[in-house]
């Protein structure tokens, strides 16, 4: 008796094991079945405010829905972007498809192999659309310094960048305001076309008492300061190296008799300012010409709708848009922009490229403008709606005329030691050759033997 309820026993158990072993089985086959039926998900990480001109547009699900790849949009500025891919992804779920980012970047992510080239992909059929010829649809030099380095293509442009003189076209067109110019300055009253014209429009429209002021410079330390203050470097004809690409080194002339004078120039325009531009960035510029308290300024293209927007803007439809003051007269843009591209951590690298080629097709392009963004597909400009956007003509007339920046591998420290020595010149702590000289400098000891001083540094400062 013993022995059968002995025998009944371990039968029991091996078969409740036996179950829970099928059992477990079967779930592990579940979830296996349950992940394969998960779409496959895209990372595009970028900067909110340049991210949100292609969200707002709907397109995405236009994408996911027609080819069943999910894209989740992480919004991460450009130094946690280069943060990130410097670390390295700890995990699959943490691994980044896509990126926006600045172009002037891309020599530093090609240098640590963190970027994917593209070549590739556009020669294999199979993933390129072969009825998107980039070369052809896009503005091609643009295209070229905002998504190459050397002799290989990294990515498209997200967006183009420029910078549009905006001023009061209402104020200008005035009759009182025409009359008592040209009796003060013996000339018609129009957009500045040169420096000069420019102080004289400034200095007219300074009213003090009136808390009214002919322009601002964005005085604060950052970003844009050294932005607003290449304006003014590309207008005298100077640079910061002499090169002929982006991705090319050549001599350092940051200090040179061009730029000297440019930065002398740019220091007048604080006598013409609010009493705190030298706390002005991005924001504050904005705000200032929305909110009318200047005649105009410096800005770049992707602020201009926000003029526009009678919701934040006192001035909609007030706005006039022109190309940057030259000194000579001859017309220039300062080339600028975002750009998409690969990582090399990403695990689904033609899937990506299938995303970038959708984001430059026609219809996404044409939304995306109308949202605020600068397209570099021609056929965009065919599009009535973007034709009548009141910047547009601006837009176009920069493309030809741009001047290009370093994209080289040290752009990122080159661009933080010019901010530091433009603040000191902005605040007055050293005059424009001082400063300009000990800029010099700082380039020299951070290219090294790849470039050389062209003009010599002033020992008795």
């Amino acid at each position: 008796m013993n022995s059968l309820r002995d025998f009944l026993f371990r039968c029991n158990r091996h078969s409740t094991i036996l179950l829970g072993i099928l059992a477990l089985s079967y779930g592990m086959l579940q979830l296996g079945a349950g992940a394969s039926d998960q779409p496959l998900t895209l990372r595009l990480a970028g900067d909110e405010w340049f991210l949100n001109s292609l969200t707002k547009t709907g397109m995405i699900s236009v994408f996911e829905q027609k080819t069943g790849i999910h894209v989740e949009v992480l919004h991460k500025n450009d130094r946690t972007i280069m943060s990130d891919l410097a670390s390295g992804a700890s995990s699959d779920r943490d691994r980044l498809d896509v990126i926006v980012v600045r172009h002037r970047l891309l020599g530093s992510l090609v240098a640590k192999g963190q970027v994917r080239s593209i070549d590739s992909f556009l020669s294999d059929p199979a993933v390129h659309d072969t009825s998107f010829t980039p070369q052809i649809q896009l503005f091609a030099t643009w295209w070229r310094e905002l998504s190459s380095y050397g002799d290989h293509i990294y990515g498209y442009p997200f967006t183009g960048l420029t910078t549009y003189l905006c001023y009061r076209e209402d104020l200008l067109k005035d009759s009182k305001n025409q009359r008592e110019f040209r009796n003060r300055y013996h000339r018609k009253l129009t957009p500045p076309r040169t420096w000069p014209e420019y102080n004289q429009v400034a200095e007219f429209f300074t009213h003090p008492d009136q808390q009214f002021y002919g322009t601002y410079i964005q005085g604060k330390k950052g970003l844009a300061l050294w932005y607003e203050w290449l304006n003014l470097v590309y207008s005298f004809g100077g640079n910061i190296l002499d090169s002929g690409r982006g991705w090319e080194y050549g001599d350092i002339v940051v200090n040179s008799p061009q730029n000297i004078a440019a930065t002398t120039e740019y220091l007048k325009l604080i006598a013409y300012s609010p009493p705190d531009t030298l706390q002005f960035g991005w924001n504050e510029a904005q705000s200032a010409l929305q909110q009318g308290r200047v005649f105009m300024g410096l800005l770049w293209s992707d602020q201009a709708p926000f003029l526009e927007d009678p919701a934040v803007s006192k001035v909609a439809g007030k706005i006039g848009y022109s190309l940057i003051p030259s000194k000579s007269e001859r017309p220039f843009s300062q080339l600028e922009g975002l750009t998409y591209l690969i990582p090399t951590e990403s695990k689904h690298p033609q899937e990506a490229y299938k995303f970038l080629e959708f984001a430059m097709s026609a219809n996404v392009q044409i939304e995306q403008t109308l949202k605020g963004s600068g397209s570099l597909r021609k056929s965009t400009y065919d599009d009535m709606r973007v034709k009548e956007l009141p910047y547009t003509a601006a837009f176009l007339a920069a493309l030809p005329v741009a001047e290009g920046k370093p994209t080289i591998p040290e752009s990122p420290q080159m661009t933080d030691a010019m901010v530091a020595r433009l603040s000191q010149m902005v605040s007055g702590k050293t005059s424009p050759q001082e400063g300009l000289d000990s800029l010099a400098l700082d380039l020299k000891s951070i290219l090294g033997n790849k470039a050389r001083l062209r003009f010599a540094v002033k020992t008795d400062h």
